[in-house]
């Protein structure tokens, strides 16, 4: 029986994402707040049993997919995938190893020209075979796949861990170094987005072959957040010159072999929205519409196959659920709106990680409306 409701739940995720024929629109768990995860179960001690409460929850209120699993007080960092697969060698990129190597040696970054010289001591592209173990990649796959049993009938969606080309290097780097970095070393900078282009492209292909030779769900999900609430944060011009062609490089054998990329969408992503599309990415989540986010016009815009993108939203985490109850249901409604006038590509969530003080009587509507369908 439960592999049964596995196979409809994966089923109505893809039917959903392929704009086919639903019998309602699927529904997708979230980091949601422990007051409603308790309230849901009828427990009183997720702080001692997160990982088991968390699961609990979300199967009493049957969603469809839970993307990434992360808890609300991030206790996932001791019980959550990473914890369990290695994906430190095999999925996440060596550049990470290569930047934690040069801090050591030189400290923290204080300048553009800091960024710049660790850029130039990143092997050229050409030479990212010599780090990437595509029998390994192929194996952290299934391991990560595997990772997820335990929420089963509910589909899991690793998050953040196909081969993208990063682009957040500002965490490490800090703001102003690395924009600066882009505007005026636009050479090595491009150094760092070629290697870890190829570096993915290597690392996809092992993922599709995974994917394809396992029957796993063919839908992966990772981004950047290259935006702010005004747009982009370095020149479109420069992002598309060194970021965008070896973006679209990594992400292609994902796309040729069929499998489906939602990419992580904070901030105002209009501006670059033909660059994403042209990469062949087919779907989004997190729209930040009280930020100036236009969903409706991405979600009329077509993609590179020439269908429309598919959508994971998009109950605003930090307006409607600090609504009334009747609002929350109220936007579940609207979503389910644009489904039937797409045609489908929708699944239903929260735009982003629900808030700790989100009240859980709209925690608890969000749900009910999304089985109510």
């Amino acid at each position: 029986m439960a592999d049964n409701a596995y196979h409809e739940k994966r089923e109505r995720i893809l039917n959903a994402v392929r704009f086919q024929p639903v019998d309602r629109l699927p529904y997708s768990g979230s980091a949601c707040t422990i007051a409603s995860l308790e309230h849901v179960t009828g427990r009183d001690d997720y702080l001692a049993y997160p990982k088991e409460v968390f699961t609990q929850a979300m199967k009493a209120w049957d969603v469809d997919i839970v993307l990434q699993f992360v808890l609300p007080d991030r206790q996932d960092r001791q019980v959550g995938p990473k914890t369990g697969v290695d994906v430190w060698h095999g999925l996440l990129s060596v550049l990470y190893r290569m930047l934690e190597e040069w801090k050591k040696e030189h400290g923290e970054f204080e300048s553009p020209e800091e960024v710049r010289d660790f850029c130039r001591t990143i092997p050229p592209a050409s030479e990212a075979p010599k780090y990437v173990d595509q029998d390994i990649t192929y194996r952290r796959w299934l391991e990560l796949d595997a990772w997820g049993e335990f929420l089963k009938p509910i589909v899991w969606l690793p998050g953040h861990s196909c081969g993208t080309v990063g682009w957040m290097w500002y965490l490490e780097m800090g703001f102003e170094n690395f924009l600066m970095a882009h505007a005026l070393y636009a050479e090595e900078m491009e150094r760092l987005f070629a290697f870890a282009g190829q570096e993915g492209r290597l690392i996809n292909i092992a993922i599709a072959r995974a994917i394809r030779e396992h029957d796993l769900i063919p839908l992966v999900y990772s981004g950047e957040d290259i935006c702010s609430n005004d747009g982009p944060l370095a020149s479109p011009r420069s992002l598309r010159k060194l970021y965008f062609p070896h973006l679209k490089q990594a992400v292609e054998p994902l796309i040729e072999a069929g499998v489906h990329w939602m990419w992580h969408s904070d901030g105002n992503i209009m501006p670059i929205l033909p660059d994403l599309l042209d990469c062949g990415i087919d779907g989004f989540q997190g729209f930040e519409e009280d930020k100036g986010m236009d969903m409706y016009k991405l979600a009329a815009t077509p993609c590179k196959n020439g269908g429309l993108p598919f959508l994971r939203g998009s109950i605003n985490v930090t307006t409607t659920m600090y609504a009334a109850p009747a609002e929350v249901r109220a936007d579940v409604a609207r979503m389910i709106a644009l489904a039937e006038k797409r045609g489908g590509g929708v699944i239903l969530a929260p735009s982003s990680s629900i808030m700790p003080d989100t009240p859980t009587e709209n925690v608890m509507a969000y749900f009910e409306a999304c089985a109510n369908q």
